[in-house]
């Protein structure tokens, strides 16, 4: 060897052998026969991207809309998003490490490498227990989440639609696609349904996944919020996986809202719906004229005073119809808008409908109206007219789930309807005992439709329709009707209690002063369903301090019996001018074609402004000539230079300007037009 070589060659052996010994987690394994190492990822690709709930309707075609899984951030599909196989001791999507990566960390022996520290990443970022190389690999622990639910990392699947119909969804094992799934379903946190996934289907990606369905779960027929949960399991292997697109908040069994505001020849019919269960899904809507079907159509157009407003939730659900030809014969017509619930597929009638067309010829024919109001273990109650009949009685019609269950005549005597001037005598209410088909512990749909006389189409009634559920305790009814420093007059009835009367507690300014029972004679009770005989009314005195020339709120409870919260009758003050106008208002304004105004919420029959046509849904314009619904301003010092005219602003210029029997002139405006009439503060309830 040339002595020119020697030290060269000497350097580059010194070297190879330095490399080696750095590098011998990399040549080592190798020669102990352990092929797998990072290299070999590829050929372990697990499903990651695919796992996506959006495959509901590719799967099985159209589903009507009702996947409401969430699917992968382009993140996630990039990178594996949380559903990455860990197999043995590889790291699992989201860890400190992925495939084909390295880090530098540190071993029993303070020489660890990024392999190294690859192995001890489980699911969720849990460091699994170091093995020597030359050991088999051991199988892999459960891992507890936050729940304290232990994940089994080969099962995935999806919760699709979770609505009052069905729980739906499908899962998959991996490595064992013939495997027996099932998945549990939790209703806010408490066990449900036990499921066995075992609808087998060849996806053109996943291959076979399984699908799930529970129909008709009875914890979500109530209408109210509810978190519901899917986990994944098998029954021959630890560990649950919970479902992507799980949990899931939803209020289920909501009726379609919305409105039916135009109806004329110049604008045809139009309005606004939608679904709150599914509120980015257009409903359908059926317009009527007559009863007869003659449009089907969707609530779909665009009015951006929607959202803006506040009046729905997405600005893409206005309706338009053109005015159909059959409406101008000269004749009168009543025009109705049924919004189709997405999920249970039943007919529910817009607010503003029905509407009857008013006539340019021939014999009009006034539509009937009425109220739903009781509905308990012991009798459905409420009351029916129509103005044709004058002082006849018309029926009614029970509908449960969907089916007609009975017809009643409304004549029952109410005295609450000729007291307050609602109909021109007391008979047209209407009580039946509770079906027993109600009793049953299931949640159940009612409803009330008033008949028409001498014909048309049926209408129905305030307060329709109803959830009803059998209940182990019926909470208390009634009504504090008046106070003043003489006298607290009111009524309250337990069901639970039969005919016995019901205890109340009376609170003055927060504390309690006395228990009373309700026991007074209120003829108008009998025959209203509200209870079996007259002896649930109270007349109270006050004590002497509440007149002490200041003001005192005064609470009213009625205790339930054997036991649950009371029932809330209302709280009045007395020792104030306290005037009432006879209609509640809101600041919200839920018509579109109105910019500014008090939003009507509800008409007293018991006040004069229901008498003089003051009806739900108008809007407040004026009041003693002072505009309604602007804002107060006020200058850079915060001083208001020009005094607010919304609700409460009406309130206390009520009570701080008029009292009991002045007359106000007010101005309203409905379906386009504006209207002005004087009414007289205060009560008109008759003996």
């Amino acid at each position: 060897m040339s002595k020119g070589l020697k030290w060269p060659i000497l350097l580059l052996a010194c070297g190879a052998l330095v490399v080696a010994g750095f590098t011998s987690d990399l040549w080592l394994p190798l020669l102990q026969g352990d092929f797998g190492g990072a290299g070999n990822h590829a050929n372990r690709a697990p499903l990651t991207a695919e796992l996506d709930p959006s495959l509901l309707e590719d799967a099985e075609g159209a589903q009507d809309g009702r996947d409401e899984g969430t699917p992968l951030s382009a993140a996630e599909r990039e990178g594996g998003g949380t559903d990455v196989i860990n197999v043995g001791n590889e790291p699992a999507a989201g860890g400190a490490t992925t495939a084909g990566s390295t880090s530098t960390g540190t071993g029993a022996d303070g020489k660890g490498s990024g392999a190294d520290a690859g192995k001890g990443a489980g699911a969720g970022g849990e460091a699994a227990k170091e093995t020597p190389a030359v050991e088999p690999e051991p199988e892999p622990q459960p891992i507890e989440t936050v729940e304290g639910q232990q994940i089994n990392p080969n099962l995935g699947g999806a919760l699709g639609e979770v609505s009052n119909a069905r729980i739906k969804g499908w899962l998959q094992d991996k490595f064992e696609p013939e495997a027996a799934l099932y998945v549990e379903i939790l209703i806010d946190d408490k066990p449900a349904y036990e499921l066995r996934a075992d609808k087998r289907q060849q996806h053109k990606t996943l291959g076979v996944i399984w699908w799930f369905e529970q129909e008709n779960p009875t914890e979500l027929q109530d209408a109210e919020k509810h978190t519901i949960r899917a986990l994944a399991f098998r029954k021959d292997q630890h560990g649950k996986t919970e479902l992507r697109g799980s949990p899931r908040v939803k209020t289920v069994g909501n009726y379609p809202r919305g409105k039916l505001e135009e109806a004329t020849p110049e604008k045809g019919i139009s309005g606004y719906a939608w679904d709150p269960d599914s509120a980015d899904k257009p409903v359908k809507l059926l317009v009527r004229i007559d009863g007869e079907t003659v449009s089907e159509l969707k609530a779909e157009g665009k009015n951006e005073e929607l959202k803006k407003r506040k009046i729905a939730p997405t600005e893409t659900c206005a309706f338009s119809l053109a005015w159909p030809e059959s409406l101008n014969d000269g004749l009168e017509h009543t025009v109705q808008v049924f919004a189709v619930d997405n999920e249970a597929r039943t007919e529910h009638e817009l607010d503003g409908s029905p509407r009857v067309v008013d006539s340019r010829s021939g014999l009009a024919n006034a539509a009937p109206f009425g109220g739903f109001d009781i509905c308990n273990k012991v009798v459905l109650a409420g009351w029916a007219w129509d103005p044709d009949v004058a002082t006849g009685s018309i029926d009614v019609e029970v509908w449960i789930d969907g089916e007609l269950f009975v017809q009643v005549p409304a004549n029952s005597k109410r005295d609450t309807l000729r007291n307050s001037k609602v109909t021109p005598d007391p008979y047209h209410g209407f009580v039946t005992t509770t079906p027993t088909a109600l009793l049953d512990g299931a949640t159940h749909t009612v409803r009330v439709y008033a008949l028409n006389y001498p014909s048309g189409v049926k209408v129905e009634v305030e307060g329709s329709p109803k959830q009803y559920r059998l209940e182990e305790n019926t909470e208390p009814m009634g009504g504090f009707w008046a106070a003043d420093d003489n006298t607290l007059r009111g009524w309250a009835a337990d069901p639970d209690l039969n005919s016995e009367a019901c205890d109340i507690e009376i609170y003055i300014d927060g504390k309690l002063w006395e228990k009373r029972k309700a026991d007074r004679h209120e003829s108008w009770l009998i025959g209203s369903g509200f209870a079996p005989n007259a002896e649930h009314g109270f007349a109270i005195k006050p004590p002497d301090f509440v007149k002490d020339g200041e003001t005192h709120d005064v609470q009213i409870l009625a205790i339930n019996y054997p036991e649950g919260p009371p029932k809330d009758l209302g709280t009045r003050t007395i020792g104030v001018n306290s005037t009432f106008c006879g209609f509640w208002t809101s600041d919200k304004l839920l018509d579109t074609r109105v910019s500014k105004g008090l939003y009507v919420t509800s008409v007293s029959p018991w006040y004069d402004a229901y008498h003089k046509g003051v009806k739900e849904g108008d809007v407040l314009l004026e009041y003693d000539g002072i505009e309604a619904g602007t804002a107060e301003v006020k200058d850079k010092e915060g001083t208001v230079t020009t005094p607010g005219t919304m609700t409460t602003n009406f309130r206390i210029w009520l009570n701080t300007n008029k009292k009991k029997d002045d007359i106000v002139k007010f101005k309203f405006w409905r379906d386009g037009e504006t209207y002005e009439v004087e009414i007289k503060m205060g009560i008109i309830i008759g003996k």
